[in-house]
Formats: C-alpha cells, sequence, structure tokens
C-alpha cells in the first residue's frame, strides 16, 4: 500500500532526507501533488534543498510539471530561492530555462532578478538564458534591474547583452551569406571559419541557425552548394523550431535550393538528407510545409525526391489533407495523383 503522499510534503519541509528516501522507496508517489498543487520537487526547490531536489529527480520527478494556480515550475521556484545547486540541478534535468509562467510572464531569470539573487542570475545568464523576453507587464530582466535599483545586477544582464552582441559581429559567414556574396563566402570557407557553426541565441530571429541554415531560407542556391561542398551537414536541425535546412525550403518554397538538397545533400560527399524527418513542435515534414504556404513547384520537388505522403502532424494531417484544409486545391490535385502513383 503506498505511503500518504502528505507525509512525503512534510518530511521535505522538515528537510528530513532519511524520511523522504524511505517514503519514495515504500511507493510514495515523488509527483503526488498537495493541496496547493505543488509537486514534492517545486516545494524542495523553492525551500533551496539541493540534496533533497537530488534524490527526487533521481527517483523520477517530473521537472516540467507546472503548478496550477500561476502556471510556475519547479525552475521558477528555484529561483525564487536563491540556490545555484538546486537551480543547476533543474537544468541539468531538462527544465527549459527560459520557461515563462502564463500568468506573469516571469522566466526564471526575472524572478531571480525579483528576489534579488545575485548568484542565480550570474548562472542563469552563464546557462544561456535569453534577456530580451518581456513579462505580461512589458518589462525584460534589465528593466527589472533597473527599476528596482539592483545595480550590480543590471551590470551583469549588461554585460552578457553586450557579449552576445559581440558574438554576432564577428560571425562574418553569416553576414555574408545573409548580403548574398558567394565571393565572400568562399573566401570565409578558404579561410577555414567553421562550416557548422551556430548562431548566437539572443532572442533573434536567426537564433541558433547554422550557415547552411540562413542560405536556404535567403533562397542563395550558389551559397548553398558552397557550403555544401565544404562540408555543411544538411541533417543538423536549425532554429528554435528545430527542423532541419530541408523544412527551411520546404517552408519558404526554395525549389531550386531544394534541388540542391535532394541530389545526395548538393555535393557528392554530404550526407544524405533526412527528408521524412518531422518537426518537434508540430509533426510537420519538409512536405508538409512546402502545401504549409502553397508552395506547389517545391512540394513537386520533395516528392520526386521520395518524400512520404502518408505521414501525419500533431494535427493528424498528411500533406493531402493540409493542402484540401487550406484550400489549395491544385496542390490537393498533385497530391492525390502522386498517392495513386
Amino acid at each position: 500500500m503506498f505511503a500518504n503522499p502528505l507525509a512525503l510534503e512534510a518530511s521535505i519541509r522538515a528537510g528530513d532526507l532519511a524520511a523522504a528516501t524511505d517514503l519514495l522507496r515504500s511507493g510514495t508517489d515523488v509527483n503526488g501533488r498537495g493541496p496547493e498543487g505543488l509537486t514534492p520537487l517545486m516545494i524542495a526547490s523553492g525551500l533551496g534543498q539541493p540534496q533533497m531536489v537530488d534524490i527526487l529527480l533521481t527517483s523520477g520527478a517530473d521537472v516540467l510539471a507546472v503548478e496550477p494556480r500561476m502556471g510556475a515550475m519547479a525552475i521558477h521556484k528555484a529561483a525564487q530561492s536563491g540556490n545555484t545547486d538546486v537551480t543547476g540541478l533543474l537544468l541539468d534535468h531538462g527544465s527549459f530555462i527560459d520557461q515563462q509562467s502564463p500568468v506573469l510572464g516571469n522566466t526564471p531569470l526575472m524572478d531571480a532578478v525579483l528576489h534579488k539573487h545575485e548568484d542565480v542570475v550570474r548562472l542563469l545568464l552563464e546557462r544561456g538564458a535569453r534577456t530580451p523576453i518581456r513579462n505580461h507587464w512589458h518589462q525584460s530582466a534589465l528593466e527589472l534591474a533597473q527599476d528596482e535599483g539592483l545595480d550590480a545586477i543590471a551590470r551583469l544582464i549588461e554585460a552578457r547583452n553586450e557579449t552576445d552582441a559581440a558574438h554576432v559581429r564577428k560571425q562574418s559567414l553569416i553576414a555574408a551569406i545573409k548580403a548574398g556574396d558567394l565571393g565572400e563566402v568562399t573566401q570565409h570557407l578558404t579561410a577555414g571559419v567553421p562550416v557548422n557553426e551556430r548562431i548566437t541565441i539572443v532572442g533573434g530571429f536567426d537564433d541558433d541557425y547554422t550557415p547552411l541554415g540562413i542560405a536556404v531560407r535567403e533562397g542563395h542556391t550558389g551559397i548553398v552548394h558552397a557550403l555544401l561542398g565544404a562540408g555543411a551537414d544538411p541533417r543538423r536541425v536549425i532554429g528554435l523550431m528545430k527542423g532541419t535546412p530541408v523544412h527551411e525550403a520546404g517552408y519558404f518554397g526554395r525549389a531550386e535550393v531544394l534541388r540542391a538538397l535532394t541530389e545526395t545533400g548538393g555535393h557528392a560527399d554530404a550526407p544524405a538528407i533526412e527528408i521524412d524527418a518531422q518537426g518537434p513542435y508540430n509533426g510537420l515534414t519538409a512536405l508538409h510545409d512546402a502545401v504549409w504556404h502553397g508552395h506547389l513547384e517545391a512540394a513537386r520537388v520533395l516528392v520526386d525526391a521520395g518524400a512520404r505522403l502518408d505521414l501525419k502532424t500533431h494535427a493528424g494531417l498528411t500533406p493531402r489533407g493540409l493542402a484540401q484544409l487550406y484550400g489549395y486545391d491544385d496542390l490537393a490535385a498533385f497530391l492525390a495523383e502522386a498517392e495513386q502513383n
């Protein structure tokens, strides 16, 4: 028989590691909620108990559980507690560093600022927390620090912003690609600039793109060939949506780029693309993306390259179903014919 989950909460609030461990061994639900809707992990995180948090995580505590009243997660509670060890443990176990609580829109960084925990602010910035995000009062973490007169914390955020801007300025290959300058791109590649480098995540449209992803998005087919010839990997996920360059080409209707990518990756030595990869956010393939925005020619290239017609999005739609949903009669007819063939 399972123990009362409230006994686990009591042991956590008392800081009794031995009692908590015994309860977990006896089968107490590690994610059982108390009357406030808080999980044991949220409680231990809010109390700043790294050893207790470690035990709970080892026992399978859900770092992504959300409390029902404000929508906060354990990572928010850790930021409020001021304990860097707890915050680090949660991040190591998959907490979303920029998770915004739905009622307030606060990120863990904002909570750390508001609760005046400089060390947690520093840790979150070092671990990649984004600073431009705004809460539901349209305040950034920097503005919160400035409004509260927290000068030391404000300087930490300003320094991070300056570092991010400097990183972006140094990525000269990206600038050449966006300018469509094949000659300059070739010079950078000859000089040994990393062809698979990622754009720094700073809260911008280009966050976490690769050079190939940028070239595909901008429709620079010649540059796409050059990057593939220099070893760019077309299978690497790009951007915050975590799609692939093939998704990007389908989304923007880059038919010529798709031809480059689907011809053995665009280069004899390039790895084959994963043409049917489904995006983790919505389950769309590159073919779905092409259909989504009515790009018939891009869809033709993908179908000719062997893209599957039966895969379904998280909403349960095949590419033809998506075409029908949006009233793309020409695409729906093309895909129906392709299914028959």
